[in-house]
């Protein structure tokens, strides 16, 4: 009897850069999933609805990138916390035949944000627990995801202070994210009424309902001329850099955090480095905390490149290998735990397959396909 083949795929736009296949196809490889494939699918917004419709019940799951987050949402059923509380998935599971008519077939999870916690628990060791303070770069939904990363790390750490660095409101005041990321802390304390609030350890009790302890910080605008220098810093006069930077609060709040993460796109952060870079000398600053950049394309990135000469710099492939092999076990878990037909000869691989549970090892699989691939 001819094997059944099943399907899952990243879907985003732009998507030809993605890693993920190489990733998940590395986790099928380790299960003994041989008759599982990864691909990758260009699809818009406007699409994607159409092309969940189109899929037949071959397909197991999706992973979803820029711009289909959020868009997904209203596709399927949301069946994590963070899903639920961010309105924003980058998973999508098939309990049964893709349905639009049916959302509860579709269920939908959020990676990200443990792939975040994980990428930073497992390059800072014990060395997390004693931060105090972090910094978000970018307001959008990876940044979404880093704030609950941070509340998440801050239930076993001191940390009692995030400032977002990102664009200014239409208002021209205030920054974008602080409000929706200070909220998305209160509701976690209503939520989890016992769990660690994000406040300093000498806050007065009767001051606390009062404090946020999300700050904002407009993103500097750097002179377009000292733009086009960033991609070769060490061979440029860099002498008015300092001097061209709007406000030097962002580049301050980056170089004293404990903890950054950057969620901008690849390039935006390219002047941040080249500021970050010449206020360093100019404070004699020797040691910064460390660097998650989500970016994994160009790798490393300008700010990563010049944030692992002074501190611990992270590379955007540890939060996808992350996140990826959280999605390899919610997408595969059913076939490997149950079968439709148990006289069919493809039971034998399932059971098989159930043996390479050690997600130590499926990890390590994964990682070493994404090197070989960067």
């Amino acid at each position: 009897m001819v094997e059944k083949c099943y399907n899952c795929a990243v879907l985003g736009n732009p998507i030809s850069h993605s890693l993920s296949p190489v990733l998940h196809n590395a986790a099928y490889k380790a299960l003994g999933l041989n008759n599982w494939h990864y691909g990758k699918e260009k699809v818009s917004e406007e699409d994607l609805k159409d092309f969940i419709a189109n899929l037949d019940d071959s397909w197991k799951g999706l992973s979803l990138t820029m711009p289909l987050k959020k868009t997904i949402m209203s596709l399927g059923v949301a069946c994590d916390y963070w899903s639920k509380t961010l309105g924003v998935a980058n998973t999508a599971v098939f309990s049964k035949k893709p349905c639009l008519e049916n959302p509860e077939t579709i269920e939908l999870c959020n990676t990200d944000v443990n792939g975040i916690v994980m990428a930073l628990i497992h390059s800072l060791k014990s060395q997390i627990l004693n931060a105090k303070s972090a910094v978000i770069v970018g307001s959008g939904n990876t940044a979404s995801s880093a704030m609950a990363a941070l509340i998440e790390i801050a239930q076993g750490s001191k940390l009692s202070k995030i400032s977002v660095v990102a664009r200014l409101q239409s208002d021209g005041k205030t920054v974008k994210g602080v409000s929706r990321f200070n909220d998305l802390v209160d509701k976690h304390n209503s939520d989890f009424p016992n769990s660690r609030r994000i406040e300093p350890s000498n806050l007065y009790l009767k001051n606390k309902r009062d404090y946020k302890p999300v700050c904002g910080i407009e993103f500097p605008t750097i002179d377009p001329e000292f733009i086009k220098i960033s991609q070769d810093i060490e061979k440029c006069d860099k002498s008015h850099i300092l001097e061209s930077i709007s406000s030097l609060d962002a580049i301050e709040a980056i170089a004293n955090a404990d903890i950054v993460i950057s969620t901008v796109p690849a390039h935006v952060a390219d002047g941040l480095a080249l500021a970050l870079c010449e206020y360093c000398k100019e404070k004699s600053i020797e040691h910064l905390g460390a660097l998650l950049d989500v970016v994994y394309d160009p790798r490393p990135s300008q700010i990563l490149k010049v944030w692992r000469k002074y501190g611990m710099g992270i590379g955007g492939e540890e939060m996808l290998l992350y996140q990826a092999l959280d999605q390899v076990k919610l997408m595969t878990f059913e076939y490997r735990h149950s079968s439709d037909d148990p006289s069919d000869d493809s039971c034998t691989n399932k059971h098989q397959s159930d043996k390479a549970t050690d997600y130590d090892y499926i990890r390590s699989c994964m990682e070493k396909a994404l090197q070989e691939a960067l």
